[in-house]
């Protein structure tokens, strides 16, 4: 039960292996160009996992502890580039697809299991496969790629120990969802789902469901606790730096309530009401939840876990944008929860045609159901369409596109000259994340305005080289005026893109 490639499955799933392979070729093609999309972030993981190769341990680019995210994706970049070697940047984009193709897979296998029709299966997979959330995520060289596959991977064995309640099956879902506390902070989310839902389970006699929540809680945060004694032994934090939050509540649910509709079919008509979508979303995930609760309905049904797993994460994203200073809620940060979503809508679906048996109800439920689902398809179709043409041209936004990576005269200046970072003075740059991408080269990150430690270190200091990119767009560092405000900026090189600059203090 616990395996997840039989012949049996695969034969059995042969339509999934369909748009497993149709999801990884549009990642592919998306990312033709100049490969994956590369972020800040990204820069982080890339340089981690160099610094795992040198033997050096988990430190980024600029010489600091690897704090601010988990280490699990680091340490399967260095895997991988253990294997791929230099070409790892080349090959990153099929390991992607592969990923995809895998969370498409097991998707399948799940739909299968819950005896949906053909036709409904079929089309769940391909919005899943067409999904523009997913695929903007599985373009990017960035963690929630794994996170999500870890998501669907929680549910799959997680059915099958709410089914039986086997010790096997429950050490399998606990260490499934340790590594996706060790791949992102928010993998907590998943600790929570399972750890709730044994609790809640009607099935399990109080001894044995005390057992089994302490193995399954000790295995489940053990990756993530060893992650976070390590941060506090190095840095007195346990993640990084964290500011207080300064978006409000509602804004965040207007966010959240944004990300929804661009999920949804007819975005221009929903879009116009985020905080009414996020609202009903909410309450239908509640109202779902507490009804399973107390009707003590079966624990091993995917629904179920489903249903908890984007009630819990939800709240976690919402809690922790406002307490904590965050980016913006966004499509990255939510779509870990898009397939339980899309999973849960289509358990409904198949349920509210088992239960409308008259004709012409019947006819009209199959009418605007495939209405819903032609304009949806159409949408994404659209979205991939536009994706496709704009990566052709420059390649997926960020450090890879052509604009940074072959047309940036600053970048292309640094790369030919390696002697230039061999300086007395410390050296800045408002894209330092850049600087390290085109000539693996470490520089200091230009402060934020909002660290005033880090800022007076920078304004003390008696002279320094900024390194300016105009194209940069971090808001959050100082601007050149605030810099022009406590240094004299002498110009030492002057491009198309940027300028140096030897700093000195007035």
């Amino acid at each position: 039960m616990t395996k997840l490639f039989t012949l049996k499955l695969l034969r059995s799933n042969i339509d999934a292996l369909l748009a497993a392979f149709v999801g990884g070729l549009i990642v592919v093609l998306l990312s033709i160009h100049s490969g994956l999309g590369i972020s800040p972030d990204s820069i982080y993981y890339l340089s981690t996992a160099d610094s795992i190769i040198a033997g050096k341990g988990f430190y980024q680019f600029d010489g600091k502890p690897f704090v601010m995210f988990p280490v699990g994706y680091p340490i399967l970049l260095s895997i991988l580039k253990g294997i791929f070697g230099s070409t790892l940047l080349k090959m990153i984009p099929f390991f992607n697809a592969m990923l995809f193709g895998l969370t498409i897979f097991i998707a399948g296998i799940i739909l299968e299991k819950t005896n949906h029709s053909k036709w409904l299966k079929w089309i769940v997979l391909f919005i899943i496969a067409l999904s523009p959330s997913l695929l903007e995520i599985y373009t990017m060289l960035w963690s929630e790629t794994l996170f999500i596959t870890e998501i669907v991977l929680f549910i799959y064995f997680g059915k099958i120990y709410f089914e039986k309640y086997t010790l096997k099956s429950l050490v399998i879902t606990a260490v499934v969802s340790a590594i996706a506390a060790d791949t992102r902070l928010a993998g907590v989310t998943v600790i929570a789902t399972g750890g709730l839902l044994i609790l809640m389970s009607p099935e399990l006699k109080w001894g044995k469901k005390f057992q089994h929540s302490i193995i399954y809680g000790t295995i489940s945060i053990s990756l993530f606790v060893i992650n976070l004694i390590r941060n506090a032994l190095l840095t007195q934090t346990l993640t990084g730096n964290r500011q207080k939050g300064v978006t409000p509540f509602l804004e965040n649910l207007k966010y959240y309530g944004l990300v929804l509709t661009n999920w949804l079919p007819f975005t221009k008509w929903v879009s116009a009401l985020p905080t009414v979508i996020a609202l009903i979303f909410l309450s239908i995930l509640i109202v779902v939840f507490l009804y399973r609760f107390f009707k003590s309905k079966e624990q091993h049904h995917y629904e179920k876990i489903a249903v908890v797993f984007t009630l819990i994460y939800s709240i976690f994203m919402l809690t922790v944008a406002t307490v904590s200073r965050f980016e913006t809620i966004n499509n990255r940060l939510l779509a870990p929860f898009y397939i339980p979503c899309v999973l849960t809508i289509s358990f409904y679906v198949a349920s509210f045609f088992k239960i409308v048996k008259s004709g012409i109800s019947k006819v009209a439920l199959i009418s605007l159901t495939a209405l819903i689902l032609v304009v949806l398809i159409f949408q994404y179709s659209q979205v991939i369409r536009a994706s496709y043409f704009e990566n052709k041209e420059g390649g997926i936004g960020g450090y890879s596109d052509d604009d940074w990576f072959i047309s940036s005269g600053l970048l292309n200046y640094l790369k030919a000259n390696p002697s230039f970072f061999i300086v007395d003075k410390p050296i800045y740059s408002n894209a330092a994340h850049a600087v390290y991408f085109k000539t693996n080269q470490s520089v200091q990150i230009l402060p934020e305005r909002k660290y005033t430690h880090l800022v007076t270190e920078f304004n003390n200091k008696p002279a320094q080289i900024l390194i300016w990119f105009n194209n940069e767009d971090n808001r959050e560092v100082l601007t050149l005026q605030e810099v022009a405000g406590t240094k004299n900026l002498q110009i030492i090189g002057k491009f198309n893109d940027g300028v140096i600059y030897l700093c000195t203090s007035k």
